[in-house]
């Protein structure tokens, strides 16, 4: 069973933000395009182990392990009876080669080797398990679930490591003999005291270097009439209330200045003061866990992003959101 969600990754989630607030440049739209790319891999993957069952199995996904002052990063940890597997997923497309422990694509190696980042990954587990004198079989593999991807090498000592699209299947019916045991249940317990947040990503900007306001949820524009209580997009027909607007406001700031203090001063900068200062305010406290140190008072946003909140808050709206007439048109043109 899935033992915790699959997230967004807080990298697509920032270069998701800065797209709509300003023109990405080269090196951020290519970051943009990996990182979605990565994640529409993990969730196919999800997709296929669903239909295969894994209901005997604790599997954690996309988790940060500490150990000692470093760290590894998790796509997929399979717990199946005493032994773990480490599942490190790569949504390639295409034809790459392995030569001399190098992955290449068009004459050009990959700066990342996947089986590396596998054997990392597996000791800095085997790290963790060894300073509770736990001990445990772990093995690792690369798993490439896009069907548009080719892998050529003379060397036959990868096959054993490697999981395409087309033995995918295969490769999870494997675990179907695996039970749950009473060792399972304490890595379980291990791995969970070990979790900890994205260490890596710091991706924090300027407040002059995007774009301020607030926009349209579902087609990007800024062009809003502003109601008392909802706004109207001007291109597209959208409505939505104010307090989505700053939900999703909210959302941009924790991801745009990520590890940065959210005030009332910051998100009012954010939206342009397009909203009134109480407005803002009370969205604040409704939404937020507040910290305070001295006199400086900030925001802590409750929820993960914005899909996150909004599903949880539109079952209480009191002032509904309504999809456009020209989105509605596009909504039903595709059906047919």
């Amino acid at each position: 069973m899935f033992l915790n969600s699959r997230k967004i990754p807080v990298e697509l989630l920032h270069y998701r933000a800065l797209q709509k607030r300003r023109h990405l440049n080269a090196a951020e739209d290519r970051q943009l395009k990996i990182y979605r790319s990565g994640y529409e891999g993990e969730c196919l993957y999800d997709k296929i182990f669903d239909e295969i069952g894994h209901s005997n199995l604790y599997i954690f996904r996309d988790v940060y392990l500490a150990a000692g002052n470093s760290g590894a990063q998790y796509d997929s940890l399979v717990i199946a009876g005493d032994a773990v597997v480490v599942n490190e997923i790569k949504n390639y497309r295409g034809e790459y080669y392995y030569k001399n422990g190098r992955f290449s694509k068009n004459n050009e190696v990959i700066p990342d080797n996947p089986f590396s980042q596998v054997d990392r990954a597996v000791g800095k587990l085997y790290r963790i398990c060894r300073n509770y004198n736990v001990t445990v079989e772990i093995t690792g593999k690369v798993i490439f679930p896009n069907d548009d991807f080719r892998l050529y090498s003379e060397d036959n000592s990868i096959w054993k490591n490697v999981v395409i699209r087309m033995d995918l299947k295969k490769y999870f019916r494997e675990f179907k003999e695996s039970c749950n045991t009473e060792k399972a249940d304490k890595l379980v317990s291990l791995i969970r005291a070990h979790t900890t947040e994205n260490p890596y990503f710091n991706g924090s900007l300027g407040a002059g270097q995007i774009r301020t306001g607030i926009y349209c949820g579902e087609c990007g524009s800024f062009n809003l009439e502003k109601g008392r209580f909802q706004l109207t997009c001007a291109e597209c027909g959208t409505i939505e209330s104010n307090e989505t607007h700053l939900l999703r406001a909210m959302s941009d700031h924790k991801f745009l200045f990520y590890n940065q203090p959210m005030t009332k001063r910051s998100l009012l900068r954010l939206i342009d003061h397009q909203l009134h200062g109480r407005t803002v305010l009370r969205s604040l406290q409704r939404h937020c866990d507040v910290i305070k140190k001295g006199r400086q008072t900030s925001y802590e946003f409750r929820y993960y992003d914005v899909n996150a909140a909004l599903k949880e808050t539109k079952k209480v709206q009191r002032y509904k959101d309504k999809p456009g007439n020209k989105i509605k048109e596009q909504r039903d043109y595709s059906a047919e």
